[in-house]
């Protein structure tokens, strides 16, 4: 039981403080998104590592609702937001040290690289969240893969600058296309307790019109209030979510070995890792009959 707590990957060559450091972003991986951990600990060498976790942590951190930042009085999600990207701005700007445990690995991890991991893809993720925090319902499927792609896919580019591979196309190819499937995936398994908290609907609109989802507030009848037939059309959109998915995934695994022949090729095979945990959530979803309050949904690492 005390081994199945342990969520640090030690890296040897790292100094003691940065070795906490990158301690509390594996911590925080795993708490908050447990399918992101096991594929950082596959990568192949220490800077692979140690990059995967910096841009993870960061990446689930912008997502964050309502934990308290370490040094800001921000509240609300906007203004979490806005502290992030000021932050990170800075960063980039000067050397001052940080109060933040992620930045400072982000500013660790970007001095000793020859080079740092791109400002442009941090900000693609930040104008991601910004979109995520004020959208209740994706008017169609097609907003929704390009804010996967945006998010998801902007994350898995800076997996591929921490394995330092920067040019190989095919690859690139693949992280936009995995970042659809690892966004889409992520947003069915966390859509019931988003919905509760939020009232952010993760069915796009295109879907609910579909299938004749009546009212947008779904969780009520997906909760066993009455309305089988709302529950059942419900269940067919999730099959429809999962399908795109699925297509994502297969497209991008197709590319491997375009990836291989290129430069750097079996370093840049670290993005399709998330392909695993995606995998097996929608086997399981599909297992489940596409019902998202499935018991046997929760509680899943992957």
């Amino acid at each position: 039981q005390q081994r199945q707590r342990r969520s640090f990957v030690s890296l040897p060559s790292l100094p003691t403080e940065v070795q906490s450091d990158l301690n509390a972003a594996v911590k925080l991986v795993r708490r908050y998104d447990p399918s992101g951990y096991l594929p950082g600990t596959m990568l192949p060498n220490d800077r692979a590592k140690l990059g995967y976790f910096t841009a993870r942590a960061f990446w689930v951190e912008t997502g964050l609702r309502s934990t308290k930042l370490l040094g800001t009085s921000a509240v609300t999600p906007q203004e979490r937001l806005q502290w992030w990207r000021s932050q990170i701005l800075s960063l980039y700007d000067n050397n001052d040290i940080r109060e933040h445990p992620t930045l400072r690995l982000l500013q660790y991890y970007n001095s000793h690289q020859e080079k740092a991991l791109s400002l442009s893809l941090m900000t693609n993720i930040l104008d991601s969240r910004d979109i995520d925090f004020n959208v209740k319902q994706y008017s169609t499927v097609q907003d929704l893969i390009q804010h996967s792609q945006q998010s998801c896919g902007s994350l898995l580019k800076l997996v591929m600058e921490s394995a330092d591979v920067y040019q190989n196309p095919p690859a690139t190819e693949a992280a936009d296309l995995m970042g659809v499937c690892h966004g889409i995936t992520n947003a069915l398994r966390s859509s019931i307790p988003i919905a509760s908290q939020t009232g952010k609907i993760i069915i796009p609109a295109d879907l609910c019109i579909k299938y004749g989802v009546r009212s947008p507030r779904f969780l009520l009848s997906a909760l066993g209030q009455g309305d089988e037939k709302c529950k059942e059309a419900l269940d067919y959109a999730v099959r429809d979510l999962s399908t795109v998915a699925r297509e994502h995934l297969t497209r991008a695994r197709c590319l491997r070995e375009d990836i291989i022949l290129k430069k750097g090729g079996q370093d840049a095979m670290a993005v399709l890792l998330p392909g695993v945990a995606s995998e097996t959530f929608l086997n399981r979803l599909e297992k489940a009959h596409y019902s998202l309050t499935n018991l046997d949904l929760r509680n899943q690492n992957f």
